[in-house]
């Protein structure tokens, strides 16, 4: 079946739409960007109530433009649930900054906070964790000759790294994560209510959780993100406000855990696929960084995030009233033929490998990119190091969750 074929098969009466949550596109969205690119790089989707934008350079646009493409919707907002989801979020603070839905002046201030907190100083100090538990994990899971590298490496990797860079203690990793997943649920506007109501109720916990660690982060402030936004950073950045650091900390604990975790998977995969690859890499530990990028180009973990527009303006050839809500495709932009040549192939070597949108762009890139990268290259090149033998369980077959923001794998079942 051809991209024309497999993306009518998923739209209505011939119409463009895109849902990454069903069948094809949860399984390979590409079909549909390939096509969008090529016939309508600027089309409505139906399903999730706004425009897509699928080429790089309109996409660059955007993201350069934040005076007509506002970032007010670029998360929705957990109170934009249904009134049942709403009722079980009574008592939590109202909405406070995101960052990413701040435009200036207001973002900027959040974003020396951010800055600070993922500091090379702060990169450093959190490498010795990165190695050691990268080696933990493959300690527990080499005497079976075969591991799910999500569930038993990526997963526990990341959620060690970010947990600690937070401030949140060991013994409550476990829990933090599983209000995040469910935070991640009350942001996806097309996950069924019932699990959204019970998600709700959790959330009122984990607001009583993050005021816990705000208290003690007043009498003992240390060197973790929460002491930073309790304290602020002399003239460099003031206090954060009660609801802010709530929010903030919400909101980045999924961005600094699912795209990371993602990426080191989707690396993995990419590599064992492409098995010249994981031999270089196993070979030579120094040409790993480009093969990060190029994992994150190819396979960006990141969908994309919202823009609105303030005023009607055109783009990729369509004409915009104020107020259209728009969808950034970064994964889209990254396989743009004219801007990456045989966008399909696995080339880390290609000039441009690091110009891709996996983080975004403008004053919105990932404040936490650089801490991403170096989990994804330490998580390789320990793994490299300690197994070169590894390679794909003989039945595997990569599956993909279903998720409005994410894209990334089920599980990654490897044997040696």
């Amino acid at each position: 079946m051809d991209v024309h074929e497999s993306t009518a098969t998923a739209t209505a009466g011939g119409a463009p739409d895109f849902n990454p949550m069903t069948s094809p596109h949860r399984e390979d969205p590409h079909l549909f960007y390939e096509w969008a690119r090529a016939e309508q790089p600027v089309c409505y989707s139906e399903t999730l109530g706004a425009w897509m934008v699928t080429r790089y350079d309109d996409l660059m646009t955007m993201v350069h433009d934040p005076d007509t493409y506002s970032s007010k919707n670029a998360l929705p907002s957990i109170w934009d649930n249904p009134p049942e989801v709403v009722r079980e979020l009574a008592g939590c603070v109202a909405e406070g900054s995101t960052i990413v839905n701040e435009d200036e002046p207001k973002h900027l201030p959040l974003r020396k906070v951010l800055d600070h907190a993922f500091s090379g100083r702060r990169i450093r100090a959190v490498l010795p964790l990165m190695t050691k538990r990268a080696n933990e994990l493959i300690d527990a899971f080499e005497p079976d000759r075969s591991a799910d590298l999500l569930a038993q490496y990526s997963d526990p990797f990341v959620q060690a790294i970010v947990s600690a860079v937070f401030g949140i203690p060991d013994e409550d990793v476990a829990k933090v994560q599983s209000w995040t997943n469910d935070y991640v649920l009350l942001w996806n506007p097309l996950a069924p209510t019932p699990g959204k109501i019970e998600a709700a109720r959790r959330l009122v916990e984990y607001e009583k959780y993050i005021a816990e660690l705000i208290e003690d982060r007043k009498k003992h402030p240390r060197e973790d993100f929460i002491s930073d936004m309790v304290h602020g950073n002399g003239d460099a950045f003031p206090p954060m406000s009660y609801a802010d650091i709530q929010y903030v900390f919400r909101g980045l604990r999924v961005a600094g855990y699912d795209t990371t975790r993602d990426t080191v998977t989707s690396a993995i995969l990419l590599m064992l696929q492409h098995r010249e690859h994981w031999d270089r890499a196993c070979q030579d530990p120094k040409a790993i960084p480009r093969l990060v990028e190029e994992t994150l180009r190819r396979d960006a973990p990141h969908r994309g995030l919202m823009r609105v527009t303030t005023r009607e303006t055109e783009l990729g050839g369509v004409t915009l009233p104020a107020g259209s809500a728009l969808l950034l495709l970064f994964g889209s932009g990254n396989r743009d033929e004219r801007k990456f040549p045989d966008p399909d192939a696995v080339d880390p070597d290609r000039a441009n490998v690091r110009e891709h949108l996996a983080f975004g762009n403008g004053i919105h890139q990932c404040p936490g990119n650089n801490l991403a990268r170096t989990e994804v290259r330490v998580a390789l090149e320990t793994l490299t190091r300690r197994l070169p033998q590894i390679d794909l369980a003989p039945d595997y077959r990569p599956t993909y969750i279903a998720s409005y923001f994410f894209r990334g794998l089920e599980s990654l079942r490897v044997v040696w």
